[in-house]
């Protein structure tokens, strides 16, 4: 699989296979931070291959919005302060999000003008069939039935623009057939908690994968009586 990229309204997408990709310099680590350099010293093997693959696709796509001094990134929960959150980047108006599958990466960036939150997921599709039920969510959804592996990343790429993720309760998220006219070819996820509706789309990828991005609108939309 070559490295590829794609553009969802104001979303800029790349990706790559980190096993197949000539392997990225340590140094655009350090420029991220120093969190980022410890987080990769901390893995081994194909894991830290594959992270330093998505950091150099993030630090790529930061670059074409920004040239910012002290441009900062961090990956703090914000719920519990370890680092292990969604990505976010600090001391420039740039949302980004980064999804895996094996040893393939994908990353999202957007300006915080456009939309205030982006989202990207990435899953491979089994023998091709990206409209399988994924019998495994069951619960998560029951009794409506599970989403098919187009439904989910859809669901997951705009739980990401939201910004909440899992926090949210998965059944009560509804994807609908088309999308809120901001951009073309979306789909308008509403997720609980949210006036306004999140556009999410399939983006044409890699071989044997589904690959979709989200945008969450850059201001809030008023609702009429």
């Amino acid at each position: 699989m070559t490295a590829g990229r794609a553009g969802f309204g104001p979303v800029r997408l790349a990706w790559c296979d980190a096993e197949t990709s000539p392997p990225a310099s340590v140094d655009v680590l350090r420029r991220l931070g120093e969190p980022q350099v410890r987080r990769y010293e901390a893995l081994s093997g194909a894991g830290a291959q594959r992270f330093l693959a998505g950091r150099s696709l993030l630090a790529e796509l930061i670059a074409e919005f920004t040239d910012a001094a002290g441009l900062g990134f961090t990956t703090t929960c914000e719920r519990c302060g370890a680092e292990h959150g969604r990505p976010r980047v600090t001391g420039a108006p740039v949302a980004i999000s980064v999804s895996y599958a094996g040893s393939v990466v994908a990353v999202a960036a957007a300006s915080l003008s456009d939309t205030t939150g982006v989202g990207v997921d990435i899953e491979r599709a089994p023998g091709g069939d990206a409209g399988a039920r994924l019998a495994e969510l069951a619960p998560l959804f029951a009794p409506a039935p599970a989403p098919d592996l187009e439904g989910w990343t859809l669901l997951e790429a705009a739980l990401k623009a939201d910004g909440r993720g899992v926090r949210v309760d998965l059944a009560a998220v509804r994807v609908g057939e088309v999308g809120s006219g901001r951009l073309p070819a979306a789909r308008a996820v509403r997720i609980p908690g949210r006036v306004d509706t999140v556009d999410a789309a399939i983006i044409p990828g890699p071989d044997g994968f589904v690959l979709t991005a989200a945008a969450a609108p850059a201001a809030p939309v008023s609702q009429s009586g």
